[in-house]
């Protein structure tokens, strides 16, 4: 493995290294769970329970190991740790057992849709606080980083409307303000904003305005980093992991040694997360026993201090008893890092879809293998529509609102988001 040199955004040269003498990685495990999984955690005690027991030996295993875990969990969880974990009477719950560890923190993470999901990061807060679990630090643990919508309704959870305290959309009485924003994602994760650093965006109406820094902002946004190269997550369109668990080791320490190759700045905080999806553990053969792999991989990176564990609020709080000045930020792009591994990346099937924008129907054209099946998914992951993918095919679409989607096939590589527009 190599890594293609690439200039830091906010790096000076003039900074000796015997001035900055080295440049840690600030590193953590981040998992989420979404209102479109398949289990039903808030209505059925099997499937609670069941992911209940896969995530305590995971919280075990951090804990043995001192790593640091953001747990973000969305309204589905938390109500069945209220019906099945009794938690709102009892310490020993999923939830506030995992927020009582020193390395763990639990946030919400939300998506808001009217009819599956119908609350805000303040009712997750509310819901939250029924369990036990006093939050460190105000986390939105998944939002769009511009101003996006679906259908005419906003279901991006837009991060600027947090910024300062906003009463609940179920738990009216309930208010709530951000203090950090992570997961700064496109709906599809068609377009993901990502950057190593801390700063805070200057607005929500484009990329370019987001990545901008303004002093005078109150949220505080913390890069992921190139959590696509360390993401111990299963690849829907192909059920297969993105990477292994030597692969991610590999890319870690490979990051944490680019870092320290490069001269030093005053402001340089680059952080980075290893992102874990709830509905793919229980698809993953001993996936505690994975996780500690990892963790011990990168053991001896800890024990020198090129990589630093830290939770999403121990990030935040490092940051500003370092940068007390508010003009100080940092934001380094994913892009100007690329790591390059000997297994070369499967090519995604082409398909061609005319016209994108679409109004009443699409053109589909394209080699795929005989009798493949394939699927419209709009921007919540909900399955709209199931068709045979022919060579040349066109699609009325009438029914459809308008907004974004994505085509997704069985059997082969492919992933292309179209949008409809009325």
């Amino acid at each position: 493995m190599k890594l293609k040199t690439a200039l830091l955004t906010f790096s000076f040269a003039f900074f000796s290294l015997a001035i900055f003498p080295q440049t840690p990685l600030y590193f953590g495990i981040i998992s989420h769970n979404e209102v479109t999984d398949t289990l039903d955690y808030a209505n059925s005690a099997t499937d609670y329970d069941s992911i209940a027991t896969l995530v305590r030996e995971l919280c075990d295993t951090i804990n043995a190991r001192q790593a640091k875990y953001n747990m973000q969990v969305d309204a589905n969880l938390i109500f069945g740790a209220l019906n099945f974990d009794d938690a709102a009477n009892s310490s020993d719950d999923l939830l506030e057992w995992a927020a009582n560890s020193p390395y763990i923190e639990v946030d919400g993470h939300n998506h808001f849709h009217p009819q599956f999901n119908p609350y805000n990061y303040a009712d997750l807060a509310y819901l939250l606080d029924s369990c036990g679990v006093q939050l460190h630090r105000n986390v939105l643990g998944g939002v769009s980083y511009a101003n996006q919508t679906v259908g005419g309704i906003n279901i991006t959870e837009n991060w600027t409307q947090y910024s300062t305290p906003k009463q609940g959309f179920t738990f009216t009485n309930f208010s709530w303000q951000a203090d950090i924003i992570w997961g700064t994602a496109t709906p599809g994760h068609i377009a993901d904003y990502t950057t190593f650093g801390v700063w805070k965006p200057a607005g929500g109406s484009s990329p370019e305005e987001f990545g901008m820094h303004d002093p005078d902002q109150t949220l505080t946004a913390i890069g992921g980093g190139c959590k696509e190269d360390v993401s111990f997550i299963i690849q829907q369109q192909t059920h297969t992991l993105a990477h292994s668990t030597d692969e991610i080791v590999s890319n870690i320490l490979a990051i944490a040694d680019y870092i320290n190759e490069q001269p030093s700045g005053p402001n340089d905080f680059y952080t980075l997360n290893m992102l874990i999806n709830f509905r793919d553990i229980p698809a993953i053969p001993h996936f505690a026993d994975s996780i500690a792999a990892i963790i011990d991989g990168i053991q001896a990176y800890v024990d020198e201090g090129k990589i630093v564990w830290a939770t999403l609020g121990e990030k935040y709080d490092l940051w500003y008893a370092m940068h007390p000045d508010p003009n100080d930020y940092f934001n380094h792009y994913c892009d100007e890092l690329i790591l390059e591994t000997s297994a070369p990346e499967t090519p995604q099937t082409a398909l061609t879809i005319y016209p994108n924008p679409a109004n009443e129907s699409i053109h589909l054209q394209g080699e795929f293998p005989p009798h493949t099946q394939a699927a419209i998914y709009n921007m919540l992951g909900l399955k709209v529509l199931d068709f045979p993918l022919e060579n040349q095919i066109k699609l009325d679409l009438s029914a459809l609102p308008a907004g974004g989607y994505i085509i997704r096939a069985k059997g082969i590589i492919l992933e292309k988001p179209f949008f409809l527009k009325r």
